[in-house]
């Protein structure tokens, strides 16, 4: 059977650990040719090597998400190794906690230009290369932040997550007819690097607890990134043809109540 994802060429951000990396392994073995891209290259070119190693086709680049010039570059740098471009799955992210009268604006806005503004960058930027390949598809990653408020610590990480899905939305209404979907994946509580890669890139943190939203979580339990990247693999594939625009909590059923 020929892999659902072969011949595709898909562009990751935030792919050197954590959702990222996870989609980066999936869609290689699905067969598409992936461009590993994260602000950390060392990590970036670990996930594209160990693809390489499994007989994947991957090629590692810097991309810095709230910076124009570096996802232009990263993009064209992507499209050029694996001759055009069929998708796009913006992963990267950080977290940022304080309630609202505690937040700093820095922090405010840090949160913003990472989480959103690196989604519209890279959306931006991959767009007319899925225009000049006849379609495609565009996975973002919010958060069930992107659905309901995450806690009550968080307002910055949530209006950031739920800007994500309001993006996805435009994306998909504005491309439709282009042939180009664009879906929202919703993640609950995920075992990611993400606390220490904010710390590693931005500085230290107030990092938010997940003891409560465990304990909110039916299945009581912690995802692992790959059960997001299966997510993503399907919305990638043409199995998932019939959906654009959707919102889709891989949460454990914890936006179920």
């Amino acid at each position: 059977m020929t892999p659902r994802l072969a011949g595709r060429r898909i562009f990751v951000t935030g792919g050197g650990s954590g959702i990222g990396a996870a989609v980066a392994h999936r869609a290689a073995a699905e067969g598409a040719g992936v461009a590993v891209t994260d602000a950390r290259k060392d990590a970036a070119d670990a996930v594209a090597e160990a693809i390489r190693a499994a007989g994947g086709t991957a090629v590692a680049l810097y991309c810095d998400v709230a910076d124009e010039q570096s996802v232009s570059a990263a993009v064209e740098g992507a499209a050029l190794e694996l001759e055009g471009l069929d998708g796009a799955v913006t992963c990267a992210g950080i977290t940022r906690s304080g309630l609202t009268h505690e937040l700093d604006l820095a922090d405010w806005e840090l949160a913003l230009r990472i989480n959103l503004t690196g989604t519209f960058l890279p959306l931006k930027a991959t767009i007319p290369h899925l225009l000049a390949a006849g379609g495609g598809s565009v996975v973002t990653v919010g958060s069930v932040a992107s659905l309901v408020a995450a806690n009550d610590n968080s307002p910055a990480y949530d209006a950031s997550k739920g800007g994500v899905l309001q993006l996805t939305r435009s994306v998909a209404m504005g491309y439709a007819e282009h042939g180009i979907r664009a879906n929202c994946l919703c993640p609950g509580v995920v075992s990611t690097g993400l606390a220490a890669n904010t710390v590693q890139l931005h500085g230290t943190i107030r990092v938010p607890t997940h003891s409560d939203a465990i304990a909110a979580t039916p299945l009581r339990r912690k995802a692992v990134p790959e059960e997001m990247a299966t997510v993503v693999a399907f919305l990638l594939s043409d199995e998932a043809s019939f959906m654009t625009g959707a919102a889709i909590a891989a949460d454990g059923g914890l936006t179920a109540h």
